[in-house]
């Protein structure tokens, strides 16, 4: 829909270095049948900013609204960084929460792999200016439904926002809330384990005391422990503390 804004400013390394190009490919897993113009995400947030400075957010998201109805065939009509983009406006735009969150609803469908997720969820500085009482029951909401990246939405955003003295109960309740079971879909898992060794980063007595009275999946227990280990900030930690 903006490849012509966009086609310039993918770097010449992604176009020429097939080598390059498959590592950043394989990197965002994509979903079979996406397309990638292969753009860096400085180059995105300048362009999603450029329209959100511009006045355009509210004509560029109803533009994307349109383009995402029109998927076929499980095939997505936007490209990822067309998706990657629509999350960045979302989060600069000035508007009010109950707005925010009907584009949020319209975005969903587009975000199917873990690099669109993240983005839109670590970029999101409105939440803390928000009505938090009205967001909460939206991400316990999300938390709840069936499809792999809305529930990895709701985590990432509590992740990115709410692992503070105030909040980070909150989230291991969200965590609670949704049911998990063994072999959860591997972003769901993921995304739980990096929640987790975040808030052990972060509240540490905290997040050790929460695990000791979970009933978590041995397998997201497991990535949790890998994720402590490969942090800078926990690797010296036990994942684990014994009861008293």
């Amino acid at each position: 829909m903006i490849e012509d804004i966009l086609t310039p400013l993918v770097c010449e390394r992604y176009l020429h270095d097939p080598h390059y190009r498959e590592g950043h490919i394989r990197i965002i897993a994509p979903r079979p049948g996406t397309r990638i113009l292969g753009l860096h995400t400085p180059e995105m947030k300048m362009v999603a900013k450029r329209f959100v400075k511009e006045g355009r957010a509210d004509e560029i998201l109803d533009a994307f609204e349109r383009e995402q109805k029109a998927m076929r065939d499980g095939i997505q009509p936007l490209t990822h960084d067309e998706r990657m983009i629509w999350g960045l406006v979302i989060d600069y735009m000035k508007c009010p929460l109950e707005k925010r969150l009907e584009r949020i609803e319209a975005f969903l469908p587009a975000v199917d792999n873990w690099a669109i997720c993240d983005n839109f969820c670590c970029n999101s500085a409105w939440v803390a200016r928000c009505d938090h009482d009205i967001l909460w029951p939206f991400l316990t909401g999300l938390s709840k439904r069936s499809e792999e990246f809305t529930i990895r939405v709701s985590l990432i955003l509590a992740m990115a926002n709410f692992l503070n003295d105030m909040s980070i109960h909150k989230v291991f309740g969200l965590i609670d809330g949704i049911g998990l079971r063994e072999n959860e879909p591997y972003y769901i898992r993921m995304a739980v384990a990096w929640t987790l060794a975040t808030a052990l980063a972060k509240q540490k007595e905290v997040t050790y005391r929460y695990l000791r009275g979970a009933s978590l999946p041995a397998d997201i227990l497991k990535l949790y422990a890998r994720k402590v280990r490969e942090s800078l900030r926990t690797r010296d930690w036990p994942a684990f503390q014994d009861m008293d």
